[in-house]
């Protein structure tokens, strides 16, 4: 029996605006939604993040081992969530919530992934991505400080940047972490 969302939609059924749907993910969807989010880190990396940093990040192995921590993840009570572009039958988006593993999180929930490629940003496909993952709760997510579209995307759902949160254990890339407090 599906569970429902604060939304009063089941936790399985499909969301999102025309030609793109939002779904909890199944365990056969990790390899195509970690290739998604490895080609969305790409893009977002490239002039930020080392090119050797990067290749890191978005390899094939990465990939691989994304994979194998989304199903321990999820079976520690992590939810992934995908867009599903219905007309090439691709996954174009990705979401991950899952327990706050930092005693000193802001939330007990972490929006710990983020990511949808450019054919679905600008229809409500993302927007349907997050609310679907996240409903009204609090949470909090770790963004580059340099990419303001996606800062800009939080603000819209409620985040807010949480002061002195830095982070640069990226390889020297830094990380600021957004909070939503109560919607």
């Amino acid at each position: 029996m599906a569970s429902s969302l604060s939304n009063g939609a089941p936790e399985d059924a499909p969301q999102g605006p025309g030609r793109f749907v939002v779904r909890q993910a199944r365990r056969k969807d990790f390899a195509e939604a970690a290739a998604v989010q490895a080609l969305c880190l790409r893009e977002i990396g490239e002039g930020v993040i080392p090119p050797e940093a990067l290749d890191e990040l978005t390899g094939p192995q990465t990939v691989r081992a994304t994979v194998d921590s989304w199903q321990h993840l999820t079976e520690a009570g992590a939810k992934v969530w995908v867009i599903d572009d219905l007309l090439d039958m691709k996954i174009v988006g990705v979401a991950m919530t899952q327990p706050a593993a930092d005693p000193d999180a802001p939330t007990p929930l972490e929006l710990s992934t983020l990511h949808v490629m450019p054919v679905a940003r600008t229809c409500g496909a993302p927007d349907a991505l997050i609310t679907a993952a996240l409903g009204d709760r609090p949470a909090h997510f770790w963004v580059f400080k340099d990419n303001l579209r996606a800062q800009h995307f939080l603000r819209r759902h409620g985040f807010e940047l949480e002061p002195d949160s830095a982070d640069n254990s990226l390889g020297g890339v830094i990380l600021e972490r957004m909070v939503r407090e109560v919607v």
